[in-house]
């Protein structure tokens, strides 16, 4: 089953881990000179938390754009886990951490959805009305 790809107000995005200047930068410049959004960020359903598309909100931010593509996922089926051996949390811990204004830092949280981030092609002029 595919799910449903919406646009989503870049105001309500919530970070759940860090991110990185560089990357945010390659990736607006890559956004702007082609013209089209092509992977809609992956958000929890409840709060507006970015679980796949840190760098992806960040360009959005620096390119000025008032929405974003998004799939939304119920968070307690989506499953988890930490790529640094210091942490150990669960969805919840997450949700609590962000929602604290306490992401975690760069390259810690990690997804597998129930079903996968779709594709699509947006031209970033929708994107800013």
């Amino acid at each position: 089953m595919e799910p449903a790809i919406e646009l989503v107000s870049v105001e309500l995005l919530r970070h759940i881990e860090g991110h990185s200047s560089k990357r945010v930068d390659w990736l607006r410049n890559k956004i702007k000179n082609e013209g089209i959004w092509t992977k809609p960020i992956a958000l929890d359903d409840a709060h507006h938390l970015v679980l796949d598309g840190q760098h992806r909100m960040e360009a959005a931010i620096a390119l000025r754009l008032r929405h974003v593509p998004a799939v939304k996922y119920n968070y307690s089926q989506v499953i988890l886990w930490s790529l640094r051996p210091k942490y150990q949390f669960d969805w919840r811990k997450v949700v609590e951490r962000s929602l604290a204004g306490e992401p975690y830092p760069y390259k810690t949280v990690k997804h597998e959805f129930p079903f996968p981030v779709p594709i699509c092609a947006i031209p970033i002029g929708e994107l800013s009305k």
